[in-house]
């Protein structure tokens, strides 16, 4: 094995086990959501177009539990296994989990230039297991090849596409919390305020660990 391969075997030793772990691909088409001040109305998501046209979007759904939306054939025709997916290991329940009353959705953190869900998924993982909700975390495109506002623009759409397929993902939604580190809490707090400038639902809590704000030439009045 390579040192690569043998990190990424430890990891899988080391993390908690899950029944799903799949990366979806959501299409390029444009979402109908309600209106937040008059659901009765509605207003137009597009996807992502900044730099080279409409494209997909991956993301990365984990779950501790196999929740109901889960295993069906509308979502699995959007996924892609990545190792044991959908398995239900010696001690796990073979019954379909409720839909959960929360949604998390995470962005990754990492300068906007590294990392992905992948390298997030063991504390994800835990997660999932000890607050006992799904996780969707978003593989936004990375800079130097996507500049803002690609990022931006795929991270806003991951996210109502998730506000309108919930009932895919293993949860109801009532509940609906954006969560990432450095980079990823920047995508928390501006994927919120676009949420806000679009007039559809805004997000019900935010948890950003040093989100990156200050984004001047000059030194930060922290360092």
């Amino acid at each position: 094995l390579t040192e690569t391969e043998l990190l990424s075997s430890l990891t899988r030793i080391s993390s908690t086990v899950v029944q799903v772990n799949i990366i979806l691909t959501i299409p390029a088409v444009s979402l109908s959501l309600p209106l937040a001040s008059d659901p009765s109305l509605s207003v137009s998501v597009n996807p992502p177009v900044a730099h080279w046209g409409p494209g997909p979007v991956k993301v990365r759904l984990i779950s501790h539990a196999l929740r109901q939306g889960q295993d069906s054939v509308e979502l699995l025709a959007l996924s892609r296994p990545e190792g044991p997916q959908l398995s239900l290991p010696g001690g796990f329940s073979r019954q379909t989990a409720p839909l959960s009353p929360i949604l998390l959705i995470h962005f990754h953190g990492g300068g906007f230039v590294a990392q992905t869900s992948k390298s997030h998924e063991s504390y994800l993982k835990s997660w999932s297991k000890d607050l006992n909700v799904p996780i969707l975390s978003v593989d936004y495109s990375l800079a130097p090849e996507a500049p803002f506002p690609r990022a931006l623009e795929e991270c806003f759409y991951a996210y109502c596409w998730a506000l309108k397929n919930c009932h895919l993902l293993g949860s109801t939604a009532e509940r609906v919390c954006l969560v990432g580190e450095s980079a990823g809490g920047n995508l928390c707090i501006t994927v919120s305020m676009r949420a806000m400038s679009h007039g559809v639902r805004v997000p019900d809590g935010i948890v950003a660990a040093y989100p990156a704000t200050l984004l001047t030439t000059d030194a930060s009045p922290s360092r």
